[in-house]
């Protein structure tokens, strides 16, 4: 439609940005499932449903190689008060 090849899109974002495209869209997942962690009683896994990731564990594996702590200790450490 534009005539702009995938590959040079691609390209062009990581020189851009600095990251992938799929890293970025990772990201916006992660964040909003932070945001849903503190501020919703949703469980880990409604939480990734709704951050578009359709495996639970996947999710997990994903939070916890961006956070370094899984969602579940996340969300302990917010309500508790204690800085993550």
């Amino acid at each position: 439609m534009f005539f702009i090849n995938k590959y040079y899109l691609l390209r062009l974002f990581k020189e851009q940005y600095g990251f992938t495209i799929n890293d970025y869209i990772i990201w916006l997942r992660i964040t909003k499932s932070k945001q849903l962690l503190r501020f919703s009683d949703m469980t880990v896994e409604q939480i990734a449903y709704e951050c578009g990731i359709n495996s639970p564990n996947y999710f997990a594996r994903m939070f916890k190689k961006i956070e370094e702590i899984s969602p579940a200790e996340y969300r302990k450490l917010w309500r508790t008060g204690k800085k993550v």
